[in-house]
């Protein structure tokens, strides 16, 4: 397995014989393995191995190997064990101070050479979110960073290693926890870096992002003559890691505050009509013994907001959807009676009697709002005060 190769990489191996003729040559072979292991790592091994018969002659095109024969080793069948030396053509050795062990038999004729090397890449990748923790509904950055550690085998007579320039990420794949996971492609400018942002809601969240990550590994065999053999394997490697303790602080929803008010809407002496007032007031006018369609509303002196970790981050609207009518003076010969009205509905009431030192009838109601928030939340309030009614002589209202 290349992952138990790995720690030799430049070890010499120590090799048998292999039944070849003068100058033959077997071909490489190169094997790519990727595994991946916790902490957001990944490993893309690459182990190549080849095989060469001496050429009969010195004849040096890049290099030329020397046999060294060592000793006879054992009984029947007698093995010989020779030292191969690579040279190159000006006489430099390649390998001096590790040359090939070789072992041959009179069993098995022919000198066969086999070297092996491997290579490795790591990948690291880092995954983080800023801030970890902030008030529900702000914008975070999720960031992951890929890096690469590098162990090449590259020499003269074989090479393996992944090729730097190869490696890619072809896109990012970021689940954010709450449920939303989207696919981002890498920017030109930052090929291994991820920068995307989030908004996330109230609670607690784990980050987790992968990166889809390709390249190629290269494995060169050079024969004594010189002779490259290489192939080149493309891989590809999905690495993946998390980065935990995300929170969104809670969201309180404020309460609006809501006073009632009236419009009041009627005929007048003369044929007058006044129409009701769309806005409301808390203090009214009204003539004495003329009859009064009361229309309440709803006043919202400051509507309510979402607020987490002290910071408002939405606002919300409010509406009257009905109210309680509680009574107070009404003279009219079909007065509303006191009890649940729908937020359209009037209310019908009369004063005949203005009261001295311009004092006001109260009009006493319970309001039921309905207030919704940015985030869609919908709640229910209710609010109780009453409505200032001044009965005056003449035909004004406001």
């Amino acid at each position: 397995m290349i992952k138990a190769a790995l720690a030799a990489v430049r070890a010499v191996a120590l090799l048998l014989v292999m039944a070849s003729a003068a100058d033959a040559y077997d071909g490489i072979d190169v094997q790519v393995e990727t595994w991946t292991s916790d902490g957001g790592r990944g490993y893309v091994g690459v182990q190549t191995a080849g095989q060469w018969a001496p050429p009969d002659t010195r004849a040096c095109l890049r290099y030329y190997s020397s046999w060294r024969h060592i000793a006879w080793i054992g009984t029947e069948p007698i093995r010989d064990e020779w030292f191969v030396t690579v040279f190159t053509c000006d006489g430099s050795a390649v390998n001096p101070l590790e040359p090939t062990m070789v072992l041959t038999s009179r069993t098995r004729p022919g000198i066969g050479v086999r070297r092996e090397a491997s290579g490795l890449l790591r990948l690291d990748l880092g995954v983080a979110v800023e801030p970890a923790i902030a008030p529900a509904g702000s914008v975070r950055t999720v960031t992951a960073a890929l890096s690469g550690s590098w162990w090449d085998a590259i020499g003269d007579e074989i090479s393996a290693y992944v090729i730097r320039n190869s490696l890619r990420v072809r896109r990012w794949t970021v689940d954010f926890g709450d449920g939303t996971v989207a696919s981002v492609p890498p920017e030109p400018t930052m090929p291994f870096r991820l920068a995307t942002t989030h908004v996330y809601g109230p609670g607690s969240f784990e980050v987790i992002v992968t990166a889809h990550v390709t390249g190629q590994a290269y494995g060169a065999f050079f024969s004594p003559a010189g002779i490259p053999y290489e192939d080149v394997i493309p891989f590809a490697i999905d690495i993946t890691n998390a980065a935990a303790g995300i929170s969104g602080l809670p969201i309180e929803y404020l309460p609006p505050v809501v006073v009632p008010g009236g419009s009041p809407s009627g005929t007048l002496p003369g044929g007058v009509a006044i129409p009701a007032d769309a806005a409301g007031h808390t203090q009214i006018w009204w003539p004495r013994g003329l009859p009064c369609d009361l229309f309440i509303r709803a006043l919202v002196e400051e509507e309510g907001v979402m607020r987490s970790g002290g910071v408002v981050i939405g606002g919300a609207t409010t509406r009257l959807v009905s109210y309680r009518y509680l009574g107070g003076g009404n003279g009219a010969s079909r007065a509303s009676p006191q009890g649940e009205y729908e937020a359209d509905e009037p209310i019908r009431i009369q004063w005949n009697t203005p009261l001295p030192d311009k004092r006001s009838y109260p009009v006493r109601v319970q309001l039921t709002v309905e207030t919704t928030y940015d985030d869609g939340t919908v709640r229910t309030f209710e609010f109780s005060r009453s409505i200032a009614a001044t009965v005056v002589f003449s035909a004004i209202s406001h």
